[in-house]
């Protein structure tokens, strides 16, 4: 009776090593769609409304469907607080910190800081076009990520479960 629950605690272990690193893949993916579809957000609110970042950011920071919002909340109250730091500062200082929390990668988080070189600092036209250019490389980087979701993601479960056969084998 022990040998068959330690065999079923070591199977069942491995098997969610394997389950978790397929969950980081799938987070990254779930990040990114979300983070494409703030900065839709970002340019619908300013070349339509002309709202500025800060409310913005206040808008996104309040969305509760969204993975990153946790990545705004706390951009929101640097901006709340009159500091004298930069908007730039702010936005990468957010990026940085919280960005992996999300489920971003570090490639993923260097777009965006550089999105935050234009950010509330020129006209419209200027922050659209940068704007634009970070979701692009952004769906790069989502089409990326989803296929190493799902090449790596499965590869990761499949190798874990079979570690787990593979010591129980060893060790009975």
């Amino acid at each position: 009776m022990l040998k068959i629950m330690g065999v079923l605690l070591v199977i069942g272990s491995f098997t969610g090593i394997g389950m978790t690193q397929r969950q980081q893949f799938r987070r990254r993916v779930i990040a990114l769609g979300d983070m494409l579809s703030a900065l839709d957000l970002i340019s619908a609110e300013l070349s339509f409304h002309l709202t500025s970042i800060p409310d913005i950011v206040a808008k996104l920071a309040s969305d509760s469907r969204s993975s990153i919002s946790e990545l705004f909340q706390p951009m929101q109250q640097m901006m709340q607080h009159d500091d004298g730091l930069s908007m730039t500062f702010k936005w990468m200082k957010a990026m940085r910190e919280y960005g992996t929390s999300v489920g971003l990668k570090e490639e993923d988080i260097l777009i965006l800081c550089d999105l935050s070189e234009f950010i509330g600092k020129y006209d419209v036209q200027a922050q659209l076009n940068s704007i634009s250019y970070a979701k692009t490389r952004l769906t790069k980087q989502l089409d990326i990520a989803s296929a190493e979701m799902k090449s790596k993601g499965n590869v990761y479960r499949t190798c874990c479960v079979a570690a787990g056969i593979l010591l129980v084998l060893i060790l009975i």
